[in-house]
């Protein structure tokens, strides 16, 4: 029964240690263009992160373009009544980036993660026997 409680917490450590780098480790700001249909009412992405001229950085909320603005609803009151609407010129605008998972850095985090699970049950079931057992 014993064997079993440290398999059985050997896995859920594992299991805990996949979530958290996977919830971090696989998503990544990427460039999108700042075009009409990108950024219509229907198609505008949740959240983008604009890097301004002067290199500040703002995430806007569901933001569209009209005209040559580029225009959202900030939600930071305690009801909806306290929220506000933002604008900016499209010209002010150096990037605009969208948060969307990292399909190549999935891949290489779980090949690594399952590499590190498979030698250290080789470890654990192979190596560790032997080293006390003659």
């Amino acid at each position: 029964m014993l064997h079993f409680k440290k398999c059985h917490e050997f896995v859920s450590a594992v299991a805990l240690l996949v979530a958290c780098a996977l919830s971090t480790s696989c998503t990544a700001w990427r460039i999108i263009p700042l075009q009409p249909q990108r950024f219509s009412a229907d198609t505008s992405p949740e959240r983008v992160r604009l890097t301004f001229s002067d290199s500040t950085k703002l995430i806007a909320s569901h933001p569209v373009l009209v005209g040559d603005s580029l225009v959202w609803v900030d939600w930071g009151g305690a009801t909806p009544h306290d929220s506000t609407r933002s604008a900016v010129l499209t010209r002010s605008i150096q990037r605009a980036e969208v948060h969307r998972a990292d399909t190549g850095g999935t891949i290489v985090l779980l090949v690594f993660v399952a590499g590190a699970v498979g030698g250290l049950y080789y470890f654990v079931h192979h190596v560790v026997p032997t080293i006390g057992g003659n």
